[in-house]
């Protein structure tokens, strides 16, 4: 059964909510993210503050309650996309309800927002449920699964997708 979240683009005020979604994900799904949850839990107001002034971080919401994340950023030129999509995390309990289809509108908005046309992300390769997800949201596979920078030994698979007109 689908439901309604809200979302909306998190300012710098709002960094002690960023701050516990994104300390959530990392306790319920840590294997999913490339973050360290030891990393996270000493960024202090300041880190967080400046984190978000440098990236698009949108909070999704459910009945008026924090439930989801996701942040989007000018991708580094070595990925070959115009952005790149990270921290995905919805609470367990509301999982195939939506949310998936929810997120990759809001990405597109904010893609053509900022003249964006095509998106990347990266994803373990175990990951089958999320790779299934953003199969359907129109992502493909680009290449063989790589190394990841931020936890050496562990591989990713670049999923990219271009923008819909």
């Amino acid at each position: 059964m689908k439901v309604q979240f809200n979302s909306e683009i998190a300012t710098p005020d709002d960094w002690h909510r960023v701050s516990e979604l994104r300390i959530r994900a990392l306790k319920d799904s840590p294997q999913w993210f490339a973050g360290s949850l030891e990393k996270e839990v000493e960024r202090n107001e300041a880190d967080w503050r400046s984190l978000i002034r440098a990236i698009d971080i949108v909070i999704y919401t459910y009945e008026s309650r924090d439930v989801g994340i996701m942040s989007v950023e000018r991708a580094e030129p070595i990925r070959g996309t115009d952005c790149w999509l990270g921290g995905c995390w919805v609470e367990p309990a509301l999982r195939g309800r939506g949310i998936t289809a929810m997120m990759i509108a809001k990405l597109d908005e904010i893609c053509r927002s900022k003249s964006w046309k095509i998106q990347g992300l990266g994803v373990w390769p175990n990951n089958e449920t999320a790779i299934r997800a953003y199969l359907s949201c129109g992502f493909e596979k680009r290449g063989e699964p790589q190394e990841s920078r931020s936890r050496p030994g562990q591989l990713y698979q670049m999923m990219v997708r271009q923008l819909p007109e």
